[in-house]
C-alpha cells in the first residue's frame, strides 16, 4: 500500500494526537466527526496499516470529504495532505474511489477535460479578433475551468495581456493539467497529461508560462517536476506577473475600484505554494480599493470548500464551507470577496446565489481588467 511509505508520519500523528488540525478544518467543522478531521484520517490510515480496518465505501467517503486545503499541515508541520492523497490512491487501486471522480477521469483521458465537454470546443471562449502568435515569449495556460466554466477569468486575463501589448499565445491543443486526477488519487495519469503540455510549450520556445488557475499553477510549478516531467521556462501565476510589472513601472491603473474587499487566499496558491503577497500588492495598488485582512488569512485562511474533488462529490459540503468563509467576510464589513482561482470564484458565487447574500465575488484579473 502507498500509505506505507508514510508510515512514520502516520505513527507519529497517532502517538501525538495534538488535534491542532481540527481547529479550522472545513470537513471537521461541517461534519463534526473525528473521522472527518486530519487526525481522524491519520488514525484510519494507521488502522488500515495494522490490519484493523478495511478499505470500504464508508471509509472512502471520509477520506474523500476533504478539500486537501492543507490547513492541517500548516498547523502541525506534518504533510497530512500528502498522506491523504496517498490514501486516496490506495482506495482507487482497490476500486473504492468516488464514482464522480472516476467519471471525470474517463472524460479527461478522452476529451482532455473533466467537465464532460468536447475538446474541440476548448478555445471557443477566445475572442475572434485575437490573433495568436506562432512563437511568443509568454504562454497563457488557460486551464479547464476557465476554458469551459469561468470564461470571465480567461477573457479578463487576455484583455489585460492585450491592453498591455504583451506578445502571448495559448496552446491550441491544451490538455487538462491533471490536477483533478492528482488530487483524487488517480496519479498514474498525471505524467501523460503533463508530458503532452510540456512538449507543446517547449515547441513554442516560450520563456514564461502564466496561468490564472491556482490548481494549474501548483501542478506546473510542483507536481510535474515531482512526476519527472521537467522544463526550462519560468512559471508564474497571473498575480505574480502583474506584481512584477507594477514593480518595474510597466503597469499603472487609470480607473478606480471603490470597494472594501477581503482577499481570499486560494489553498493551492497560498498554503501549497506560498504565494501570499503578489495578489495583495496588486490590489493595494488599485485606486479606491480598501483591502481588509480578516483573522483567518494567509497560511491560516479558511478554504473556499471547492478543492480536492469535494465540489463534484460533496456539493452541499462545498457550499457550506463556502458560506462559512463568506460569513467571515460579511462580519468584517466588506463589500466583496476577491480571490485568484476559478474554483474559489465558482464556489463563492454559488454560495452567494443560494443564500442570496449581498456580497460581490471577483477574481483579481477581473478587477485589473476594469481599471487598466
Amino acid at each position: 500500500m502507498i500509505i506505507n511509505e508514510f508510515k512514520q508520519d502516520i505513527y507519529t500523528c497517532n502517538r501525538c494526537k495534538c488535534g491542532f488540525c481540527r481547529e479550522e478544518c472545513p470537513s471537521y467543522k461541517i461534519f463534526g466527526l473525528e473521522s472527518y478531521s486530519g487526525r481522524g484520517r491519520m488514525s484510519m490510515a494507521w488502522a488500515v496499516l495494522k490490519g484493523k480496518l478495511d478499505l470500504t465505501d464508508e471509509l472512502s467517503k471520509r477520506v474523500y470529504a476533504c478539500t486537501t486545503c492543507g490547513y492541517c499541515s500548516a498547523r502541525c508541520g506534518m504533510d497530512v495532505v500528502r498522506v491523504i492523497e496517498a490514501f486516496r490512491t490506495d482506495l482507487v487501486n482497490v476500486g473504492k474511489g468516488m464514482p464522480e471522480h472516476k467519471r471525470f477521469r474517463e472524460h479527461a483521458l478522452k476529451e482532455y477535460n473533466p467537465y464532460l465537454e468536447l475538446h474541440q470546443d476548448r478555445l471557443n471562449w477566445l475572442p475572434k479578433d485575437v490573433k495568436l502568435a506562432e512563437k511568443a515569449g509568454i504562454l497563457y495556460f488557460v486551464g479547464c475551468t476557465s476554458s469551459y466554466r469561468q470564461k470571465n477569468i480567461a477573457l479578463s486575463t487576455v484583455k489585460i495581456l492585450r491592453d498591455m501589448n504583451i506578445d502571448f499565445t495559448v496552446l491550441r491543443d491544451e490538455w487538462c493539467c491533471g490536477s483533478p486526477l492528482l488530487r483524487t488519487g488517480q496519479t498514474e495519469y498525471g505524467t501523460e497529461l503533463g508530458a503532452h503540455n510540456v512538449k507543446l510549450a517547449e515547441e513554442l520556445g516560450i520563456d514564461v508560462l502564466v496561468t490564472s488557475c491556482a490548481g494549474c499553477y501548483r501542478v506546473w510549478k510542483k507536481d510535474y517536476k515531482d512526476l519527472g516531467v521537467d522544463y526550462d521556462f519560468k512559471v508564474l501565476h497571473t498575480t505574480e506577473l502583474l506584481h512584477e510589472m507594477i514593480k518595474r513601472g510597466e503597469l499603472e491603473f487609470k480607473g478606480e475600484f471603490k470597494k472594501r474587499v477581503m482577499y481570499h487566499d486560494p489553498c493551492h496558491l497560498g498554503r501549497h505554494m506560498g504565494v501570499y503577497d503578489p495578489p495583495r500588492q496588486v490590489l493595494m495598488n488599485i485606486p479606491g480599493i480598501e483591502l481588509i485582512e480578516t483573522e483567518r488569512s494567509r497560511d491560516l485562511s479558511f478554504c473556499c470548500g471547492a478543492g480536492g474533488g469535494v465540489k463534484s462529490a460533496f456539493p452541499e459540503f462545498a457550499l457550506e464551507a463556502g458560506l462559512e468563509r463568506l460569513k467571515e467576510a460579511m462580519r468584517a464589513g466588506v463589500e466583496a470577496v476577491v480571490s485568484s482561482c476559478p474554483f474559489c470564484w465558482r464556489n463563492f458565487h454559488d454560495a452567494v446565489e443560494k443564500h442570496k447574500l449581498d456580497l460581490g465575488v471577483y477574481d483579481v484579473v477581473e478587477i485589473v481588467s476594469e481599471v487598466i
